[in-house]
């Protein structure tokens, strides 16, 4: 029944959405982060992932042997940079970092207008 009443309240349901500015849309860009609000990201986002005391979050810090990130968090990196940052890492890119100016060099490279978001 394909012109029955329950098609016609789906399709009332898609235009009222419609204009009503609901429909799924891709997500709003990121706004570009100079250097000290991408530290202070990537610290929040490692901190949530591995738990670690803030102040242990330097650009120094072995991402395994200091921060205790492990091979699941780094998948979680690369996730939370594409959600939180707007920042698709690639994963060969990924398991390349042992420190976490090795993520905030990356990811200025990546931000950089010349850099490869993809």
């Amino acid at each position: 029944m394909a012109g029955g009443p329950e098609n016609e309240s789906s399709i009332t349901t898609v235009a009222s959405n419609a204009e009503a500015g609901i429909i799924d849309r891709a997500p709003a860009p990121h706004p570009p982060l100079d250097s000290a609000d991408l530290q202070l990201r990537l610290q929040e986002i490692l901190q949530r992932i591995s738990g670690a005391d803030p102040q242990q979050i330097t650009p120094d810090a072995r991402l395994i042997e200091d921060i205790g990130i492990d091979s699941l968090g780094f998948y979680e990196i690369l996730i939370e940079a594409d959600e939180c940052l707007g920042i698709k890492i690639r994963e060969e890119d990924l398991l390349q970092f042992r420190t976490v100016g090795d993520i905030q060099n990356h990811l200025r490279t990546l931000e950089s207008p010349d850099g490869q978001a993809h």
